[in-house]
């Protein structure tokens, strides 16, 4: 393990190399409560404002360490909207060779596949500088910003969003249309409304689940078989957990966010925030049906006609993107601040989200000497107007996948948490079981 001067000097480095790489990290957000907020650069940054090098012994787990990160306060002015914390191993202890790397981020400079991104040029970054040692110099606490970046062009730039009249219509009526005059849909289930901060603070919840390489490949084996996804079979196994741990539910509305890039044309190793989403409603005949389940053999079958149900929904939006998408939708949003604040009271927008990121790969280049990739994590703070909770998903290639559910403290029940959990848990062993038709559920 490098000593923490070593450590610190090699971390700023490669900070000094990634703000020419991705002009994003070298911006703040100004005008946020106006209607007009803008971009700008910043001139210089101060490494602690950026950089954060602390002890795992002095941490006690890597979930409280996230809820921690998540829950910090993005500084008001210019300052920047990321932060890398490294957490090291104190020599000679049982993890002096462990680094935990996380970067956290504000959405509105990244997406999911934008964390993806900046690690991967960390990496190729700190590989560099091993084999030109003159970076490794004392670490500046003031970094000049690159004056000749720009950030990349906004979505609307890059590509037509166009939209249908009964799109538009429909989504307009959902959004506007007094309930005396369209009616009220069946309620979908998505834990306490939304309330103000004063009423339910901004507290992050992270639960981390591992699983192995081998019980992956299986998952992904029988997800292909299939002919559906492994995000699809973890949607599935979301809506089986809360179907049964929920009974008088009547149904569930989860979210599914995707990226832009491959119609806006931009390269996954950018760092942007090019992502949307779409919806997917799980009615009460789906439910019912998973609830009269008795058997692990109908389990199973049950799974897998969910996980099919999604699959044709997701292939669906995604051979009509970019038409008919809802980010298409953000110029009929005059003051964002209203709209948002519009929502206090009201039922969450859905039930859950499941943002899978898929397998992180390193470039073609090796991983900086000594070093080995063993997993990676992927969490979101608490969304005080979005979903109840998300459930994000991210494997390293030949490692393990980690699913971590996030959510915002006291807006669900964590016995709810603990029936999604044991759901994962189960599911290897239950793709793999041969059911006998007698077999009971418990």
């Amino acid at each position: 393990m490098l000593e923490y001067s070593l450590l610190y000097n090699l971390f700023c480095a490669s900070i000094i190399r990634l703000l020419r790489r991705h002009p994003s990290l070298c911006c703040y957000f100004e005008g946020e409560h106006t209607l007009k907020p803008i971009f700008r650069r910043l001139k210089t940054i101060q490494v602690k404002d950026v950089l954060q090098i602390v002890s795992l012994e002095q941490r006690q787990s890597l979930a409280q360490d996230l809820q921690e990160l998540h829950d910090l306060e993005w500084p008001a002015g210019p300052k920047p909207l990321w932060k890398l914390v490294v957490m090291r191993g104190q020599p000679n202890s049982s993890v002096d060779s462990t680094l935990h790397i996380a970067l956290v981020y504000h959405h509105v400079i990244g997406d999911g596949l934008s964390g993806l991104a900046f690690h991967r040029s960390l990496l190729h970054e700190i590989s560099s500088i091993e084999k030109d040692t003159n970076d490794l110099r004392r670490a500046p606490e003031t970094i000049d910003t690159p004056s000749s970046t720009s950030l990349l062009e906004p979505i609307e730039k890059l590509v037509s969003l166009p939209l249908s009249w009964p799109f538009l219509i429909r989504q307009l009526v959902q959004e506007y249309a007094p309930q005396w005059l369209v009616g009220s849909p069946s309620p979908f289930w998505a834990g306490l409304p939304t309330k103000p901060l004063r009423e339910c603070p901004l507290r992050s919840r992270v639960r981390l689940i591992s699983i192995q390489t081998d019980e992956l490949q299986h998952l992904l084996r029988e997800s292909k078989g299939h002919r559906v996804t492994l995000t699809s079979l973890l949607t599935a196994a979301i809506v089986f957990a809360l179907a049964i741990k929920l009974p008088e539910a009547s149904r569930f509305l989860g979210v599914t966010p995707y990226t832009l890039r491959r119609v806006t044309g931009t390269a996954m190793d950018e760092m942007v925030n090019q992502s949307t989403v779409f919806g997917t409603n799980y009615p009460a005949e789906m439910l019912d049906r998973i609830r009269g389940t008795s058997t692990a053999t109908e389990h199973v079958n049950s799974l897998w006609t969910a996980a099919a149900y999604f699959y044709a929904q997701m292939q669906q939006e995604l051979t009509q993107c970019p038409r008919d998408n809802l980010v298409g939708l953000l110029p009929y949003v005059s003051d964002y601040v209203k709209f948002y604040k519009k929502k206090i009271g009201r039922t969450r927008e859905a039930t859950f989200e499941v943002s899978n990121l898929g397998v992180f790969r390193t470039s073609q280049e090796p991983l900086p000497s000594n070093w080995t990739l063993e997993d990676m994590t992927f969490t979101q703070g608490a969304q005080p107007v979005g979903t109840a909770f998300t459930v994000n998903c991210i494997s390293v290639q030949g490692g393990p996948l980690t699913i971590a559910i996030t959510w915002q403290d006291s807006v669900i029940n964590e016995e709810v948490v603990d029936a999604i959990v044991q759901e994962f848990a189960d599911l290897p062993d239950l793709l793999q079981h041969k059911h006998p038709s007698s077999e009971t559920i418990c």
